[in-house]
């Protein structure tokens, strides 16, 4: 694990929300923040990625070395992912959700011990019965050269995170509790989130 390095992804729009999801109060601290407190136990370093947009917010609250902004000539959350790619192209990368807020230990130590079981695969997901779910995801340097590659070449159309895992070597371990995969995108989710 050595090797390893997590991404909290915070550079989405968040326009359900009508704010920035990773910058949201939570238990005395932010969201972006609550999610690297769920990496503490696996001694897993961390990084966050966000846009452009972004950067004057977050360096109030995280070290601006910790912070990697989009540069990825590509859209949607793979931006961010190939964006870290580039920043430290010799790490593999666990993919996190600033929003994730009910991702527990155990989802996370799984895909771990797959990852250090099993060194063969390009990518690891949880697979749900219809899709893949891409967060909480560990994207190995190897996999991610390969989909860059493919983009350089033009043979990559769809940026979609199900693209990239069909046409990858990729393990997919199977959802053991859905609830942990839950985006919480809009005011009333977070108001369920705080009933639960």
């Amino acid at each position: 694990m050595e090797n390893l390095l997590a991404v909290i992804l915070c550079g989405g729009e968040s326009t359900r929300m009508g704010s920035d999801k990773g910058l949201l109060p939570i238990r005395n601290t932010i969201w972006a923040k609550h999610m690297h407190e769920k990496l503490a136990m696996f001694r897993i370093p961390v990084v966050y990625s966000i846009n452009n947009t972004q950067v004057l917010s977050y360096v109030e609250e995280i070290s601006p070395e910790l912070l990697v902004v989009d540069n990825a000539e590509v859209e949607g959350p793979l931006r961010g992912l190939l964006s870290v790619h580039q920043q430290y192209p010799d790490r593999d990368l666990l993919l996190l959700a600033c929003d994730m807020l009910d991702l527990d230990a155990i989802t996370i130590d799984n895909i771990l011990q797959e990852y250090i079981r099993d060194n063969q695969y390009d990518f690891y997901v949880y697979q749900d019965t219809d899709y893949a779910q891409p967060f909480c995801g560990i994207y190995t340097r190897t996999g991610l050269e390969k989909v860059a590659g493919r983009i350089m070449i033009g043979r990559l159309k769809n940026y979609s995170f199900q693209a990239i895992l069909d046409e990858g070597c990729t393990l997919r371990l199977p959802v053991r509790s859905q609830h942990v995969f839950r985006n919480y995108n809009s005011n009333a989710d977070i108001e369920a989130y705080f009933e639960h």
